[in-house]
């Protein structure tokens, strides 16, 4: 049994009949990227953010309705969350406890 296996290995690193393939082509070469997870933040004041560079702020029941819009968008399951590292973290676990209710997939980022 083991020199039939060592001329099979042998025979297939030899063979060199392939068959042709007719592969598809496209007319789109731009890839289909997905985009990222949904982001939020929590600042040192214990308030969400979405964007780093639109000061606007949210408390938890605000949030709520304008994260729970972003995700449908998104079509996304992940949500990144990054918090300050002075935010209480009862507002974390909110984000995380509403992204379990919502079968979302939550990933933690910090920054040092």
């Amino acid at each position: 049994v083991f020199l039939m296996l060592i001329f099979f290995i042998i025979m297939s690193t030899m063979a060199k009949n392939t068959l042709p393939v007719d592969l598809p082509s496209s007319n789109n070469a731009t890839p289909n990227v997905e985009d990222g997870p949904v982001e939020i933040g929590i600042t040192e004041n214990n308030t969400y953010f979405f964007d780093a560079d639109n000061p606007e702020n949210y408390t938890f029941e605000e949030v709520v309705g304008v994260l729970e819009s972003k995700m449908e968008e998104s079509g996304q399951e992940n949500l990144k969350i990054s918090g300050d590292k002075a935010a209480n973290y009862e507002m974390i676990f909110n984000i995380i406890a509403l992204a379990k209710q919502k079968q979302w997939k939550p990933v933690l980022t910090y920054s040092q």
